[in-house]
């Protein structure tokens, strides 16, 4: 597989694109801090979308400097340090910008706090646009983390060697679970927690091989070993891991489930499964 497909993935930059260009035209169809009065129509669209693609090109910069240094990106805290870093280096651009349409002059030093509060406050606003309002930040980033390719986890249990474990990211482990699409992006759910991993579903279902798992679901793979109970939530099949999770079991995949015979023993019995698929 080449290095773009396994290393970039380019629909979540479009989308990143997208999301800051729309945020663009919304600020400079809104106007705020004076830029409907003092600027003409023209000027205004340029002024904002111009500064927000500036802004989500910084924290693009910030987000992927923060990996490199921190172990995770997936706590609310990593939100709050990409607003304040990319918010430096927007907020000389603004300043610049400011000087040259607005001032005739430069920004006073004495200002300058006040600019870069404002600079934080739509940086932040466009970070949770861009992670949907979601703590984990790692879906800004556009290529893997390098730890989650070559990365070799300490295995709590014994489970079958496969490709797909170099990718579990350390801090989660080596007994993998499940896992869930979102978007682009692969949710790895072990006992310790879940991460968010760049890689389709497909492709991790190739690397993993038929035998540590079934397919339950479009969006869902289940370890074998992580199944303790079966039951029917009304019309829904549900499958119950080991740490609470529940899984949907669609119609497509509920005959896999069956012959599969989960749950395992020691929960349901095999005939319960029978009945309830």
């Amino acid at each position: 597989m080449s290095f773009t497909k396994r290393e970039m993935d380019l629909p979540p930059l479009a989308a990143q694109l997208a999301t800051a260009l729309a945020l663009g035209l919304f600020f400079a169809a809104l106007g705020p801090f004076g830029t409907y009065a003092d600027l003409t129509a023209g000027m205004r669209y340029a002024y904002w979308v111009g500064l927000v693609l500036v802004g989500y090109l910084n924290i693009l910069v910030a987000a992927h400097a923060i990996a490199a240094c921190a172990p995770r990106l997936a706590t609310p805290w990593s939100l709050a340090w990409i607003t304040l870093a990319s918010a430096l280096p927007t907020s000389f651009v603004v300043a610049w910008v400011e000087s040259l349409l607005r001032l005739s002059h430069p920004v006073p030093l004495s200002v300058f706090p006040r600019v870069y509060g404002s600079v934080a406050v739509i940086q932040l606003a466009m970070l949770l646009f861009l992670t949907r309002f979601r703590p984990p930040a790692e879906m800004l980033l556009l290529r893997k983390r390098r730890q989650e390719v070559q990365a070799a986890p300490v295995l709590d249990t014994p489970v079958p060697a496969t490709t797909f474990a170099r990718r579990i990211p350390a801090h989660l482990g080596g007994e993998l679970l499940a896992l869930g699409a979102e978007d682009h992006y692969l949710r790895v759910v072990t006992p310790l927690g879940s991460d968010l991993i760049l890689m389709r579903l497909s492709d991790a279902l190739g690397e993993l091989g038929p035998g540590a798992g079934l397919q339950v679901h479009r969006s869902w793979w289940v370890a074998r070993n992580a199944v303790r109970a079966l039951r029917r939530d009304g019309a829904r099949t549900v499958l119950v891991l080991c740490n609470g999770l529940e899984v949907p079991v669609s119609r497509t995949y509920r005959a896999a489930v069956r012959a599969a015979g989960w749950p395992l023993p020691g929960s349901t019995p095999p005939h319960s499964v029978e009945r309830s698929v």
